[in-house]
């Protein structure tokens, strides 16, 4: 029930518990909005500094860039480092990763797509073997949810590592 105050000479309603609630209402949603946008900001809702992330050691022959947190049917990429022991190798991904990817291209392009028992392989044959080349891998993510990733060069290292697709 309103209560009925005089001021001045005028008669007015307050509600002032409800004037109350609603103001804890309305700073409890702007700290809650504030804290979303910072999250985005720092890349905790998609690509940005907390979601960069590296798998593997930067000093061995396999180690990749990428972002922890990815958004649906967004392109992104992977970027792969990889010091080749020969003139031909041959890069292997799991099916977990390319089952719920949808794989725009690999720079530079590999000889051809090969599918195995557990895995998709890319042959490449590599002009400079003393130094490191970088494999860039365009994708979007065409599942929510955790994306889990294994690859790896054939008779060689290989690493694992995981991204949060949000819808």
């Amino acid at each position: 029930m309103a209560q009925s105050r005089t001021t001045h000479g005028l008669e007015i309603s307050q509600r002032l518990k409800e004037q109350a609630i609603e103001w804890k209402v309305e700073r409890i949603a702007w700290v809650v909005m504030a804290l979303i946008l910072l999250a985005a900001l720092a890349g905790l809702l998609g690509p940005g500094p907390l979601s960069k992330a590296v798998a593997g050691d930067r000093a061995s022959a396999l180690w990749v860039e990428y972002h922890r947190f990815e958004r649906y049917q967004a392109p992104t990429k992977l970027i792969i480092h990889l010091t080749p022991p020969a003139r031909e190798i041959r890069l292997w991904i799991n099916y977990g990763f390319m089952r719920n990817v949808d794989l725009e291209h690999i720079d530079p392009e590999p000889e051809r797509s090969e599918a195995g028992a557990d895995r998709y392989s890319f042959p490449f044959v590599l002009n400079d073997t003393k130094n490191e080349i970088i494999l860039t891998v365009y994708f979007k993510a065409n599942e929510f949810g955790m994306l889990h990733t294994e690859m790896g060069l054939e008779n060689g290292p290989s690493l694992r590592f995981s991204q949060m697709v949000y819808p």
